[in-house]
């Protein structure tokens, strides 16, 4: 019983410790290390996705972004109501928006990339309030993309259109990508797409 008191006295002082150095003025040390993950997201605000932009973005369309292995040109960013996919049109809804990523993908890993029906290349778009979105699904049956499970290999590149569905009013800023590998953590490569 006093071990647990002792417990819930430590973790009430930490709590008012904390609520309480967020309120001092400028006396408070430039460098101080954050208390807890639930401290720190209280007192260290996020950063805008411009912030985010101006800070992490590593290329600009038309450039080669490169992640390890994964070499990725985006040529052009296109918005539209429509796309092509298997053939017919698709109309978005109302309220929503397809963009479309027209890249080259060069493969300088190790081994073989199926760039539409798995998960060599992790990816996300972004828009100005950090929100990320995934692929629309099939994209080998968007027309010029590879066929599911047609191996890109090592030394050669391919062309790709990333489709993705987003609200209409979505401002897109960033797209994000990384080699798919299960053994090392790696850091994702950023590029300004505004």
């Amino acid at each position: 019983m006093r071990t647990r008191t002792a417990a819930i006295t430590a973790a009430l002082l930490l709590a008012l410790t904390a609520c309480d150095s967020s309120s001092e003025g400028d006396d408070k040390p430039a460098a101080e290390p954050s208390r807890s993950p639930s401290t720190s997201a209280a007192t260290t605000p996020e950063p805008t996705a411009t912030e985010t932009r101006s800070i992490r973005a590593d290329f600009k369309v038309g450039q080669e972004a490169s992640n390890y292995g994964t070499i990725v040109t985006i040529n052009k960013v296109q918005e539209a109501n429509t796309i092509t996919i298997a053939g017919t049109t698709k109309q978005a809804d109302a309220d929503a928006k397809y963009v479309t990523l027209e890249t080259v993908v060069r493969n300088d890993t190790k081994t073989s990339m199926d760039l539409t029906c798995s998960l060599p290349i992790i990816n996300a778009l972004i828009d100005d309030q950090d929100r990320r979105f995934d692929t629309i699904d099939d994209l080998y049956e968007i027309p010029g993309n590879p066929e599911c499970n047609a191996g890109l290999q090592p030394g050669f590149k391919d062309e790709m259109k990333f489709v993705y569905l987003v609200p209409k009013d979505a401002k897109i800023v960033l797209w994000e990508f990384q080699e798919y590998d299960l053994e090392a953590e790696l850091v994702p490569t950023l590029v300004d797409l505004t």
